[in-house]
Order: C-alpha cells, then sequence, then structure tokens
C-alpha cells in the first residue's frame, strides 16, 4: 500500500500535470492552486476519516479507501472539463498520499509489538520503491497509449493488488498483536476509554513530535517540486536530476532497513533528535558547494534523514501514546504531513518570485531545521542522557595529562 500511494503522491500526479492544462488551457498558477487546495482539504479532512480505522475492522476500511482511490483515478480519466480537475486531486491526495500510507504504518505499529521497527520499515519501503520505478513506467505507459488509459491501469493495479490480498491473504489469525504483553510504557492505555485527537494536541509529546513531521514534507517536497531551478540556480547540467533521484532513492531504502533493528534495540526516543542531522548537512552541501558531486551528496544525506524519519517517528508514535488509539494519533499526524506537503511549494514559490531566490530558501530552511534539532533533544530519555554524561566523564578521565604522561 505505501509502494501504491504513490498514485496519490505529488512526484506522479506531476507527470499528468502538462496533459491536464494543455487538454483544459489552464495555467501554472491555476493547476497549482487545484493542486494546493485539494492537498488542505484533504489534509483538513484526514483526522476525521483516518481515526476510524480504530473503531472500523481493517479489512473493511482498507477496501473503502481502496475503493474511493480507485473511484478517484477514474474519475480523473474521464475529466470532460476544469473542474473535473480539484475534484480528482482531492480523492486521490485523501485516498493515496494519505490514507493508504496511514493504513500501512498504523497496522505495523499495531499488531507488532517486539518487531515493531523493523515492520515499519519494511512498510516504509514501498515509498523509495515506487519513487524508484513508477515514474519510468508511467513515462512509457503514458507514451504508448495516452495519459487517459494510463489511469485506468494504475486503477486496475491498485484495485487488483489491494482488493485480492485484502480478501483473501489476511485471515482474522493474522490481525491479532505480536505479543499480549503491555511494555511499560502503555499502562496506562488501559485506563483511557476514549482519545480525543484535541487531548493529544494539547500533550507535550504532540508539541514535540509536531514540528519534526511538519518540517521534512515542507522542505523536501518544496525543494523537489523546484529541482530544476535549484539545478540552474547551480549553473549545472538538468541531466544531473535522474542520477541525484537514484542515489536518493538508494539512500533511502538503505537507511528505512537500517532503522528498524535499531529502533527495536534501543528504542525510537533515542534516535529522535539526530535523525535530522544529516538533511541540515544537505542543504549546507547544495548551498555552498559549487561543484556537483555536491548534488549526490545533498540527495544522499536527504535520503538518510527520510529513511530514518520514517521508521523513528512512526515508533515515536507509539512509544509516546500508545497502540489502543493509534489511528486517531496517526490520523492528526498524517494531516500534518499532507498540509506541510502544500505548504512548502507554495512558500518557496513566493521566496522566490519576490526576487530573493535559493540564496535566501536555503539560509531559511536551515535556521527552521536547526531550532527543531535542538528542540527535539527534550525526548531523550534521562537514563540515556545520565548515561552519556557518565561516559564522558570517563572519557575525560582516562585522557587526564597526568596519567598519559606517565
Amino acid at each position: 500500500m505505501t509502494a501504491l500511494s504513490s498514485f496519490g503522491q505529488t512526484f506522479l500526479l506531476a507527470l499528468y500535470v502538462p496533459f491536464i492544462m494543455e487538454e483544459f488551457t489552464l495555467s501554472n498558477g491555476l493547476i497549482s492552486t487545484f493542486y494546493g487546495v485539494a492537498t488542505i482539504v484533504s489534509a483538513a479532512m484526514l483526522p476525521k476519516v483516518g481515526k476510524l480505522i480504530d473503531t472500523v475492522p481493517l479489512k473493511n476500511f482498507t477496501l473503502a479507501t481502496t475503493a474511493l482511490f480507485v473511484a478517484s483515478l477514474l474519475f480523473f480519466s474521464f475529466s470532460q472539463a476544469w473542474w473535473y480537475v480539484p475534484i480528482a486531486f482531492f480523492g486521490l491526495r485523501l485516498a493515496g498520499q494519505g490514507l493508504f500510507s496511514h493504513i500501512s504504518i498504523t497496522s505495523m505499529s499495531r499488531y507488532f509489538e517486539a518487531n515493531r521497527g523493523k515492520a515499519i520499515s519494511l512498510a516504509s519501503l514501498g515509498h523509495p520503491l515506487g519513487q524508484a520505478i513508477l515514474p519510468a513506467l508511467i513515462l512509457v505507459v503514458i507514451g504508448k497509449i495516452g495519459w487517459r488509459e494510463s489511469l485506468w491501469l494504475n486503477a486496475a493495479l491498485v484495485s487488483l493488488v489491494v482488493t485480492v490480498f485484502t480478501l483473501f491473504a489476511v485471515k482474522p489469525k493474522h490481525l491479532v498483536p505480536e505479543s499480549d504483553e503491555e511494555v511499560d510504557s502503555l499502562t496506562e492505555e488501559k485506563k483511557i476509554d476514549k482519545v480525543r485527537q484535541r487531548d493529544v494536541m494539547r500533550s507535550k509529546e504532540f508539541w514535540l513530535l509536531a514540528p519534526n513531521i511538519f518540517f521534512i514534507p515542507f522542505a523536501i517536497t518544496g525543494l523537489f517540486f523546484y529541482q530544476f531551478p535549484i539545478v540552474e540556480f547551480k549553473g549545472w547540467n538538468p541531466g544531473i536530476i535522474a542520477g541525484g533521484l537514484t542515489a536518493f532513492a538508494i539512500a533511502s531504502s538503505t537507511s528505512i532497513l537500517t532503522a528498524g533493528p535499531l529502533i527495536d534495540k534501543y528504542s525510537a526516543r533515542t534516535f529522535f533528535p539526530f535523525y535530522l542531522i544529516p538533511y541540515f548537512i544537505a542543504l549546507m552541501v547544495i548551498w555552498l558547494v559549487p561543484n556537483t558531486w555536491a548534488m549526490y551528496v545533498y540527495m544522499v544525506m536527504m535520503g538518510i534523514s527520510v529513511g530514518f524519519g520514517n521508521a523513528i517517528v512512526a515508533a515515536l508514535q507509539v512509544e509516546f501514546f500508545g497502540k489502543k488509539y493509534i489511528g486517531t494519533v496517526r490520523s492528526l499526524f498524517t494531516s500534518i504531513m499532507v498540509l506541510s506537503s502544500a505548504v512548502g511549494p507554495a512558500l518557496f514559490g513566493i521566496i522566490l518570485d519576490a526576487g530573493w531566490g535559493f540564496q535566501t530558501v536555503f539560509p531559511v530552511s536551515l535556521v527552521m531545521l536547526l531550532l527543531i534539532i535542538f528542540q527535539s533533544m527534550r525526548s531523550i530519555p534521562k537514563h540515556s542522557r545520565a548515561k552519556w554524561k557518565f561516559k564522558l566523564n570517563r572519557i575525560g578521565k582516562n585522557k587526564d595529562p597526568g596519567q598519559s604522561n606517565r
């Protein structure tokens, strides 16, 4: 489902934009407005719809979401006027980008415990898989049979894979927790009859997580949206983008698989403040280094942060809020992610249109990121801080000048 959510993601929908603009005589400003409004409305709907996964049987919720996704793809393919486009965008963003990813990661969070990190990592692997394979395939299909007909194939693929697997492969015996034992951090959820999203938003854990969850899609979607202007700003050949995206997909996949076992061994809380540091390095490199190799360092470092972040943030939501109402919690954070993916391109576009250029975009992004990294340090458990302090003191004593002279 994470791989098939690509049909509702920006990087694939962008392939259809030139055809839509030509077919209905739409301007860049108008099509981006349609897309932005549809994304914002879907983000507003996600908390209400996404929390139903806590009360509606998983099979029913998955099939209903798939029906909406397929209907949106078909509606898009039968577009006869400009007003079809924002409606189709809304359905694709809600069901595809939002709910398909939400169902996948929420299920891994709920039904796995000792191996939760590994399960989330494997499920998250669908995102870079879709990014690496589907764009090239879609472009070939569009070239062979047309953009409308390619949407029929997309709808058939989503419908066939998810529906058949949900109906015939997922059995009730599979939908049980990995362990019936409750870990200490989750004992409080037994006392809670119902969790409301406004209660989640009042918690300190929410305000610890929210800036991180907002920033990554905000910055990465914004910078991906303007990747050709970035290459032009640096004076590089546009052909370097394809190699950079491949490096991004490889780094993201590798870091996702690495993150899972580390989370299961040490907990997500331990790594939370540090997964954004590679992205900080990435922004510094793309801003300050003029050489073409900077593009690959930028993409690799960004991929490392995205891969680790996907697994760490998903696991941390369970560590903070428990798994009983994880659907309610995750739908709220997913809506923030979807909203930020609409805000990023818009804000960066305003900065560029104002004539400030990437010499302003990159420093602004770096300052925001640095503040988020510092506030994330509050997540580190006190016993971990004490252990690190003890080890540092021991290192300091071992380097005592008197001892070294002897």
